[in-house]
């Protein structure tokens, strides 16, 4: 049986590993996402003269992935047999070649329908909204909802978590979430989150799942389409439960903090990781951008407080004209318990047979643009032969495949071990077992100012090793060099490899570092001081109003 295999988002060996299961003794040929979509019709003709049983499609989540219809049409035309769609939770759609294409006509008419239905829902909702936000006033509000006294316990949350994409699932997302809510707990207040889509490691007890529908002619319709699912079912659970704060964890399309807050009169607080304006722009080249304007527009008017990462995001929302007195700089954190030295990195060493005289260095992260994957290729292709430097990297992306040509065309294959996407449990103990750490990001391609905060800076600290990092935003904010890490200029991979050297050779170095970076992630950078945060914004407002 032949299968060729298009991953859209996930672990490539992953996916492969799922279809050697299924289909056992199958030859199995991967297509790269990147050069099908630059060179679409050539990729077409070759994939028409392939001799294929099967066309599968990997892909993070399959009750997410928007374009169905289209990618089953893709494989049938493309002559296979069978078309499957996979993810990595094992959910699978099949469907053979004749039975697509008796369906598509019909299924593309559904889908256009539905589309073309919650395009103009959105835009006359939108609208309504607009014209509630800028009265200041909630005509909708719910008889008998009463706001407790400030001088009461700490309020009662409604965390929504809305419009999920690829990545989101586990990783930096899902830490936040976690840390964020598991804080909030541990501080005595009460959270639910009300999400369309399970969060790796989150206590089910704590969630309420409104499931989503993948459909909509475009990825801007599908969103849309979801939104009002999504909002429709929060404001249910919030009326069902009243609570004291929405807490929206902004997502592209998403009006469902705005229409909660609007109708039972509870405050909006927004956590903002950046504008998806941008993004849509830069990084995902979205459509119905002018709409997803007026939506960010709208989250940010009618949010009482803008909780942002970073002050770069700060600075960004001045200049668009937000109020300073609603924004607060609320940078990401780490639960030091869990994140802690001599934790399983023993057993990991010997399972992935470290020498107990090599040095192993590691990176946890999405091999995307701005994580610096590449410089980090390029730096590990420039240490001297013979060097007793191992690299483990933890993650996927689509840079993935270039990433392992660039050290394997340098002959340091044999030193890197790449692990793919892990379990987040598994994860301290993979930072325990190395000697050092890398965050090694680079700037924005478009140049501007870099904006994140990621999570597995504030790991790395608490698990006590040697940093070395980029002198980038955030990171050579919280990092001093010399101190608690070793700071490089962004993309300059001799620096990261004279680093990384560095610290190879010096376990003393490496033991200082790392223990100035621990304390200081205790005493400044754990998820209590992010949701303290928070409920003190709370506090604050609520003894104003």
């Amino acid at each position: 049986m032949k299968i060729v295999l298009l991953v859209l988002s996930g672990d490539p060996n992953q996916s492969r590993a799922w279809l050697q299961e299924n289909y056992p003794g199958a030859d199995i040929e991967c297509i790269p996402r990147d050069e099908l979509i630059k060179h679409m019709y050539f990729r077409f003709v070759a994939l028409r003269a392939l001799k294929k049983d099967v066309f599968a499609v990997a892909t993070e989540r399959i009750a997410w992935q928007s374009g169905q219809n289209a990618i089953l049409l893709f494989g049938a035309l493309a002559g296979a047999r069978r078309v499957v769609l996979f993810d990595a939770s094992g959910n699978s759609r099949e469907e053979t070649r004749a039975s697509i294409l008796g369906r598509t006509p019909f299924r593309f008419a559904g889908e256009s329908a539905a589309s073309a239905w919650a395009i103009a829902r959105s835009y006359s909702g939108l609208k309504k909204l607009e014209l509630a936000v800028k009265r200041g006033s909630s005509p909708t509000v719910r008889e008998g909802s009463v706001r407790r006294s400030s001088a009461e316990a700490t309020p009662r949350i409604a965390y929504l978590r809305s419009t999920p994409g690829v990545g989101t699932q586990a990783g930096g997302a899902a830490t936040h979430i976690n840390g964020f809510v598991n804080a909030v707990v541990e501080l005595g207040a009460g959270i639910r989150v009300i999400s369309n889509d399970n969060i790796a490691g989150l206590d089910r007890t704590k969630l309420a799942l409104i499931d989503p529908e993948p459909l909509g002619s475009t990825r801007a319709a599908f969103d849309l389409r979801n939104n009002l699912i999504f909002s429709a079912g929060a404001l249910r659970e919030i009326e069902h439960e009243p609570v004291d704060l929405i807490y929206h964890r902004y997502a592209r399309f998403s009006w469902a903090g705005v229409a909660a807050s609007l109708r039972t009169g509870v405050p909006l607080f927004l956590e903002y990781n950046g504008s998806e304006v941008w993004m849509g722009r830069h990084w995902d080249r979205g459509n119905m951008l002018t709409l997803l304007a007026r939506f960010e527009k709208l989250n940010l008017e009618a949010a009482a407080r803008i909780f942002v990462v970073a002050d770069v995001e700060r600075r960004n929302l001045l200049r668009a004209g937000v109020s300073d007195e609603k924004i607060i700089v609320n940078p990401n954190g780490v639960d030091t318990e869990t994140f802690c030295p001599n934790i399983g990195g023993d057993a990991v060493r010997r399972e992935l047979g470290i020498a107990e005289d090599e040095t192993l260095a590691g990176f946890v992260g999405t091999f995307g643009p701005w994580h610096g994957v590449l410089a980090l290729a390029k730096a590990i292709s420039q240490l001297p032969p013979g060097s007793r430097v191992r690299f483990l990297l933890v993650g996927a992306g689509r840079l993935r495949e270039e990433v392992e040509r660039i050290v394997r065309d340098a002959g340091k294959g044999e030193q890197v071990i790449f692990s793919g996407h892990v379990e987040h449990e598994r994860v301290p103990a993979l930072l325990d077992a190395c000697d050092m750490l890398l965050s090694p990001h680079v700037p924005l391609e478009d140049g501007s100012e870099f904006f994140g905060s990621p999570t597995k800076l504030f790991e790395y600290m608490a698990m006590g090793k040697g940093i070395v990092a980029s002198r980038l935003g955030q990171i050579g904010e919280v990092l001093v060099d010399e101190e608690t890490a070793l700071l490089t200029e962004p993309g300059n991979a001799r620096q990261l490899a004279d680093a990384i050297l560095r610290l190879s050779s010096s376990p003393e170095l490496r033991e200082r570092l790392g223990a100035a970076a621990r304390l200081a992630a205790i005493a400044k950078h754990t998820w209590k001081h992010n949701a303290q945060r928070v409920l003190d914004a709370y506090q604050a407002w609520a003894s104003c109003s």
